[in-house]
């Protein structure tokens, strides 16, 4: 009965993530904050116009990366109604943690700007893309949530997202952003190298 109440708050989580982005911590590896500069969906810097809409949520991430972020259970695919994208979820029973792939090809970079994005919102670069780290706010006292938002190209986004669920999981926000970074790095590497 454990697990369903998980899987249940699991998904919950996962669709609350779809709509509340982000992260205020200091940021490691190659996600670095940066001036927005005025930049548009459409002008932003990116070494290349990199198409995501082959590939799939759930295979994204290697066996070894996924226990790299701390993944136990198999993924989980969905489609997620609210990007209208394909999703996996990742998730750790154990710490109470879900990390979810989004492979968002009906979306630009701007939906997930800070004119346009709730809560607290930080550009970065991914492996030298473009991109949003999102924090939301209010942070709920029993969870956090972290999605790092990448403008892959003119209307596709690679979305990571990483939360905590439940007080006696929970992570501090610069962990949850860690991971949720760190996730962002290694899909958007895994697609790079089968491009």
């Amino acid at each position: 009965m454990g697990f369903l109440t998980f899987s249940s708050k699991a998904v919950t989580a996962a669709a609350t993530a779809s709509l509340l982005f982000g992260c205020t911590a200091t940021h490691v590896g190659t996600a670095n904050p940066q001036a927005v500069n005025g930049t548009t969906p459409n002008s932003v810097d990116r070494p290349r116009q990199l198409k995501i809409d082959r590939f799939k949520a759930c295979e994204l991430l290697s066996e070894s990366q996924r226990v790299e972020l701390k993944i136990t259970r198999p993924p989980r695919q969905r489609d997620d109604p609210i990007l209208k994208s394909d999703s996996c979820n990742f998730s750790n029973l154990t710490e109470g943690t879900i990390l979810t792939t989004f492979v968002i090809t009906k979306h630009d970079l701007e939906q997930f700007s800070p004119k346009r994005a709730t809560g607290t919102v930080h550009p970065v670069r991914i492996l030298d893309f473009p991109g949003f780290q999102i924090n939301p706010e209010p942070q709920d006292p029993l969870s956090a949530h972290c999605s790092v938002n990448v403008g892959v190209s003119v209307g596709q986004v690679l979305r990571v997202a990483y939360a905590t669920l439940g007080e006696q999981h929970f992570l501090p926000t610069n962990e949850v952003c860690r991971r949720a970074t760190r996730g962002a790095e290694l899909t958007l590497g895994n697609i790079l190298a089968q491009s």
